[in-house]
């Protein structure tokens, strides 16, 4: 399914052309949906080797191939170095709570499970697996998998956009926003109307259809397995309207 329309491009400080940049929103585990609006991308001429394609972070929880999302992630950063991966809250749970364990502290462990880990667990144990209590459920996880989680970027930005996963401060520029507020940020952010001189992609907060304002565009539509899976093609240099992709929710 395609149609819509907002804009961006530029990697690094590095003028990009003629290329295109699209982004896609939190994947949580859904590789099925990933590949379908993948494909969907390259029906729209995307051409992977020289266009850039942003992810907004959120690969792991909830959804039931979380180990192969990171698998697809890391395999297309090695051959696509100019694409953008940026780092999601529920990378950072994951991460807080396999080192806690060591700690004693099974407090994130908890906060982890409860939000989709038991999921993103199963994809990594296998179906036919059991927990066990006095064993690091994490320990499953490709520890190549967790490395990766570290490297990943906070926020990317272009001649137009900034790319961030949850949002950005009101009043602060980029540079002087806590790391922190990039992935947990809500409601200051998304009720503002404040200009950051860019327009603010981001995922993270669940909406219905992509919201698009003056400021701001949100496509994290496929919030617990539910929705569908949001693309968008966006013009850094031009005039050119925001283009959505969309792969509805599969089942089964």
């Amino acid at each position: 399914m395609r149609g819509a329309t907002v804009e961006g491009q530029r990697c690094g400080g590095i003028s990009m052309g003629d290329t295109r940049i699209y982004a896609i929103g939190d994947l949580h585990g859904h590789y099925r949906e990933l590949r379908g609006l993948y494909g969907q991308l390259l029906e729209d001429g995307f051409q992977p080797a020289r266009d850039r394609l942003i992810f907004l972070g959120d690969y792991v929880d909830s959804g039931p191939d979380a180990r192969l999302v990171v698998q697809q992630m890391i395999a297309w950063q090695r051959l696509f170095p100019h694409w953008g991966f940026l780092l999601g809250n529920h990378e950072v749970m994951l991460l807080e709570a396999q080192a806690s364990w060591d700690e004693g502290d099974r407090k994130r462990l908890s906060r982890w499970w409860s939000n989709g880990g038991d999921a993103t667990w199963r994809s990594y144990a296998g179906p036919e697996a059991r927990v066990d209590p006095e064993r690091n459920p994490l320990a499953v996880v490709d520890p190549a998998h967790c490395f990766w989680f570290s490297t990943l970027e906070r926020a990317i930005e272009t001649n137009r956009y900034i790319f961030v996963h949850a949002g950005l401060r009101p009043g602060l520029p980029l540079a002087a926003n806590d790391p922190d507020d990039l992935l947990w940020i809500r409601d200051e952010f998304i009720q503002s109307r404040y200009d950051w001189g860019k327009v603010v992609v981001y995922g993270h907060t669940p909406v219905s259809e992509p919201l698009v304002l003056p400021n701001k565009i949100c496509i994290n539509t496929m919030p617990r397995n539910s929705g569908k899976l949001t693309a968008v093609r966006l013009d850094d240099d031009g005039d050119t309207p925001p283009v959505f992709f969309f792969q509805p929710a599969i089942e089964g």
